[in-house]
């Protein structure tokens, strides 16, 4: 150990050099955050540590030794204010060799000091002349961290500040290739789902259209009739299915075009069912004549249902019925589509709201659609200030429940 006020002796520059080839010999920002306060007790006897780290304009808790309870994790505090942010403020440390006596003279400055502290020394962590976080520790004895521990630990804040630099901006450059890498893998994605689900209708229209161009003259009646159905359900499919590409790019426009008001769920249901049909599943309507309107934009409640119910007809056997649902909730009215369908398997159920997610392989599965359904249900529901979810059960049935606020 230095003696007071003097300079680092060699053996204290060697364990300097050791410890700091320690903490930068890792990526890993948790690791680095836990080796830096692992090191500084070997420099430093203290009581209790922490790492806060510079985010938005605020300090937010990155480690603690000892760890401290969760809910400590999740304070923010902003620079400028308390002591840790003022170090973080004004680049300078800080040390209060009597905290019980400085709370006595200056009420305020601390505002919550854990049990038994009453040493404090804290400094800010600096990179190219700017703070990117600040570390604090404490002891239980006055005047626990004199001159001489002061130059040994300011000596050593460099390392940690480039060691957590080092993992920041590796972290950062992580996400990046994760997110390209997602991106990437989302177009290929969609580029096979929309080739797959355009060509399965387009061969239908093709094929029947061909038979009627053929021999339309030769054919019966019911031939005819059943080819012009299958021709008409399959081009409403493509329709469906370039109705969700043109709204998925126009997402964004759509959203910021929302105008929100007094909506009647019934009327909008009633003609989302006449849109959607009827023809392969029985619908049933169950929504109280004296339901309050819902707060919302009615061309996206209808879009909503329409996509639910289209939903719901997909993933069930013909001829199962659906049942659409209302009540009020308090201050919201839930809407609820139920089907008798095959379910979603529990570990898939958070997946379903992702844009091109399919339950099913997109090759092999049996039934058709981009993916992009859930997805615009969800996106337009937060524009409105409701929200989605699903509960299912594998093999009998899957109930999508939208929640939008009551109109007052």
């Amino acid at each position: 150990m230095a003696k007071r006020g003097s300079a680092l002796s060699l053996v204290d520059a060697q364990l300097l050099l050791e410890l700091g080839r320690d903490i930068t010999s890792t990526l890993d920002l948790h690791e680095v955050l836990d080796r830096s306060l692992a090191a500084l007790r070997r420099i430093v006897t203290f009581g209790g540590g922490a790492i806060q780290l510079v985010e938005e304009g605020h300090l937010l808790p990155a480690v603690t030794d000892p760890p401290a309870p969760a809910q400590h994790m999740s304070i923010r505090i902003p620079i400028g204010e308390g002591v840790s942010g003022t170090i973080a403020a004004t680049s300078k440390p800080r040390y209060i060799p009597d905290v019980p006596e400085l709370m006595r003279t200056e009420p305020g400055v601390f505002k919550a000091v854990s049990p038994g502290v009453v040493s404090y020394f804290g400094w800010p962590l600096i990179l190219l002349g700017q703070p990117i976080g600040v570390v604090q520790i404490d002891a239980p004895n006055v005047d626990a961290f004199p001159p001489e521990v002061q130059t040994q630990v300011l000596a050593f804040a460099p390392a940690i500040a480039a060691a957590v630099q080092n993992a920041l901006l590796f972290e950062k450059q992580r996400e990046v290739m994760e997110k390209d890498q997602t991106a990437d893998q989302l177009k290929r994605d969609f580029v096979s789902i929309v080739s797959h689900e355009l060509r399965t209708p387009l061969t239908t229209i093709l094929g029947f259209a061909s038979t009627l161009a053929d021999g339309a003259d030769r054919l019966a009646p019911e031939v005819l009739r059943e080819s012009a159905q299958r021709i008409f359900e399959s081009g409403k499919n493509l329709q469906l299915l370039i109705n969700d590409l043109l709204d998925l790019s126009e997402l964004e426009r759509r959203v910021s075009q929302i105008e929100l008001g007094p909506v009647d769920l019934d009327r909008v249901v009633s003609k989302a069912i006449f849109e959607v049909g009827e023809r392969t599943h029985p619908i049933k309507i169950d929504i109280p004549e004296d339901l309050a309107p819902v707060r919302a934009d009615e061309g996206r409640v209808f879009q909503i249902v329409q996509q639910l119910i289209s939903n719901a007809k997909r993933f069930s056997d013909e001829g199962s019925s659906i049942d659409v649902t209302a009540r009020s909730e308090g201050d919201q009215i839930a809407l609820r589509v139920d089907d008798r369908g095959r379910g979603i398997p529990p570990d898939m159920l958070p997946n379903v709201f992702d844009p091109f997610f399919q339950v099913e392989d997109a090759h092999t599965r049996a039934t058709g659609g981009l993916g992009i359904g859930l997805y615009l249900v969800r996106q337009l529901c937060e524009a409105m200030g409701a929200w989605v979810d699903v509960k299912s059960e594998v093999g009998k049935n899957s109930t999508f429940t939208v929640r939008f606020p009551a109109y007052a």
